[in-house]
């Protein structure tokens, strides 16, 4: 078996997604395309010949809507899109909210089996603002019969997880409290300064308000103007800025402005997840550089991280969101490994009502959760978010503040049931 590295990884910045979206004249094929073009940058492949040479295959994720934008494969037309080489392939995975991490599993995999060649490209999109989660599903009349129906709403699943659980409101608000705030001190400082891609767009002039480039980075792409030409020619005014942080983080947040926020998903006595303890919707793009030994080398490139181990399971949908609390355990035992010796936890935040129930279950400690923020801070647009995740963790090994790290425990949960977990060690 060969060993499989992370050598470079990239995203764009997480828009919010919405009529003020900082991405609403960027589609998710364009998005994609964007980064495919940084990471052939960074890795030294900006030649077509030799793109065909090193890189076997691109493995790259949507999820829930896999038409329109985001259809027709959109790993491959992306990468044509980028003005890749035709003789790179692609293909497209959905493991829905799992679905960026999965795209580098199946990567992984392959290569370490040896029929994936030494280098492929990895990770996932999402457009929550183009393509509405749920449009254009058609679920058999029949599924009612064999689970919750109700279940086919996240939003739903959070609630039955709080009730179930006893996670109460206060609980729920203080943990989203807490992950604005540390997303809001990370981005002061610019920790994610070696992934995310500096990019040039027409934004919603009022959304501009809220400077986009506190860094004032010169952008590394220019957006195409297609879809900022036909909002102009229906009188919306958009104003030209450089995109170069995450769009949903608040700093303003307080635990009094949460408490006050109404309950979206359900509106009885005891419903409790509302807007500002649940994750965002939004739009961004993510991947990373696979290379076994051989392809790092030629690359001209150091490793960063490997992949341990992977592991998914699935459970009752109407509480999907405790996946992570059967997924970590699970992944730990295939990898040999216990809890303490897990450096860093990165669990995806979809609803503050099922992070803290992972949170408490596994006894997980809170100065290493989520360092830097997580869903109801950064984001979670879907197929991206395993991606951004696994991007933003090396990024976190890169900065000396995390230098006693070696592993880090990447899980999150999964729409309809299921759960993820995989663990990243440090190469060095």
């Amino acid at each position: 078996m060969k060993e499989v590295f992370v050598v470079e990884a990239a995203r764009t910045p997480v828009a919010r997604a919405g009529k003020q979206s900082w991405f609403t004249n960027v589609r998710a094929d364009e998005l994609t395309a964007i980064v495919y073009k940084e990471l052939r940058k960074r890795c030294g492949l900006e030649d077509k010949k030799k793109q065909a040479e090193i890189i076997d295959d691109v493995v790259w994720a949507t999820c829930a809507n896999a038409f329109m934008e985001q259809g027709l494969n959109i790993g491959r037309l992306a990468w044509i899109l980028s003005d890749g080489a035709y003789d790179v392939p692609g293909c497209t995975v959905d493991r829905f909210c799992a679905s960026g991490i999965q795209s580098i599993q199946y990567a992984v995999s392959t290569m370490m089996c040896g029929w994936g060649g030494d280098v492929q490209f990895a990770g996932g999109v999402q457009h929550m603002t183009h393509i509405p989660m749920g449009a254009g599903a058609d679920v058999h009349p029949d599924l009612g019969k064999y689970m919750d129906i109700g279940a086919i709403s996240m939003g739903y699943t959070a609630e039955i997880v709080a009730r179930r659980f006893n996670i109460s409101r206060e609980e729920q608000d203080k943990f989203a409290y807490e992950s604005h705030m540390k997303c809001a001190k990370a981005q002061e400082k610019d920790k994610w300064k070696d992934v995310i891609i500096p990019i040039k767009a027409k934004v919603p002039a009022k959304s501009a308000k809220n400077n986009p480039n506190p860094f004032n980075k010169e952008a590394a792409y220019v957006a195409t103007d297609h879809l900022a030409k036909a909002r102009a020619e229906k009188g919306e005014e958009d104003v030209e800025v450089v995109v170069a942080r995450d769009q949903g983080v608040r700093p303003e947040t307080t635990l009094e402005t949460l408490a006050a926020m109404p309950t979206v998903f359900m509106q009885d006595e005891k419903a409790t997840v509302t807007a500002g303890n649940s994750s965002q919707i939004n739009d961004a793009a993510a991947g990373v550089v696979l290379a076994t030994e051989e392809g790092a080398k030629k690359l001209g490139l150091k490793p960063k991280m490997k992949l341990v181990s992977y592991a998914v399971i699935g459970l009752e949908p109407e509480i999907m969101g405790i996946g992570p609390a059967l997924a970590i355990p699970k992944v730990l035992k295939r990898a040999g490994m216990t809890m303490d010796q897990i450096d860093l936890w990165e669990v995806n935040e979809a609803f503050a009502s099922q992070s803290v129930y992972v949170k408490n279950t596994l006894k997980l400690p809170e100065d290493r959760l989520n360092i830097w923020g997580s869903g109801i801070s950064i984001g979670h647009p879907l197929a991206c978010t395993g991606a951004r995740i696994a991007c933003d963790i090396t990024a976190i090994l890169s900065d000396p503040d995390y230098a006693d790290v070696e592993y880090v425990m990447e899980s999150m949960c999964i729409g309809h049931g299921h759960g993820a977990a995989a663990i990243w060690q440090r190469v060095k």
